[in-house]
């Protein structure tokens, strides 16, 4: 690890979340940012989390709705839903 990625790690996933959306906020200055904020920043984190989870188990679906703790067809309505190419997954290193 380099010594931006040891920072990050360091200060673990709630604090740079939660530093990285006071950022995000401060960007729009005195306004706020558009409605429906909540489920755009969802979309944002579930696509590259089932993406990393899926090319970790080599596409296991059973395995990967194991890991993320939701049933099996919701995982793969997510993938669909979130145009996540099973395909491009097996080739990415």
């Amino acid at each position: 690890m380099n010594d931006f990625n040891d920072q990050l790690y360091m200060l673990g996933l709630q604090e740079v979340i939660e530093r990285y959306l006071k950022h995000f906020f401060d960007l729009h200055g005195e306004f706020l940012p558009a409605d429906g904020l909540y489920n755009c920043l969802i979309k944002e984190m579930e696509r590259p989390l089932i993406r990393e989870a899926l090319r970790r188990l080599n596409g296991n679906q059973v395995q990967v709705a194991k890991l993320l703790g939701i049933n099996r067809n919701t995982l793969r309505r997510k993938i669909q839903d979130l145009n996540i190419s099973l395909e491009t997954l097996k080739h990415a290193t």
